[in-house]
């Protein structure tokens, strides 16, 4: 993660799966969730703050995920302690997007 955008690598392990063998939608939000937040934290940078999710809005786009994903989060805009960030989850090696959302991250002193 730097200058406001991030990237995180979730493999489509067995621990991740649905009964189906694809990634679990909530797998793939989690994963969704964290990119964004980890854009918000590459725009402030460590501190000794408090953060939460206040709101993330998202889309799953393939019925059945199974390979390695890549969440790719970018901050859009900031306002005070309020960030957002976009964030599209690609296939790996497809480079097919999975799902993709806004979220919304809160980062208070």
């Amino acid at each position: 993660m730097t200058g406001g955008t991030s990237r995180i690598v979730m493999p489509g392990w067995e621990k991740n799966a649905d009964l189906s063998g694809g990634i679990h939608e909530g797998a793939l939000l989690a994963l969704l969730d964290t990119a964004g937040a980890m854009a918000s934290w590459a725009e402030t940078g460590p501190g000794a703050y408090k953060a939460s999710t206040p709101a993330l809005q998202a889309q799953v786009l393939a019925p059945r995920v199974d390979e390695d994903v890549v969440a790719y989060g970018r901050l859009i805009h900031r306002d005070g302690d309020a960030f957002w960030a976009d964030v599209d989850v690609v296939g790996q090696p497809s480079e097919r997007v999975v799902a993709r959302g806004t979220v919304l991250y809160r980062i208070v002193a």
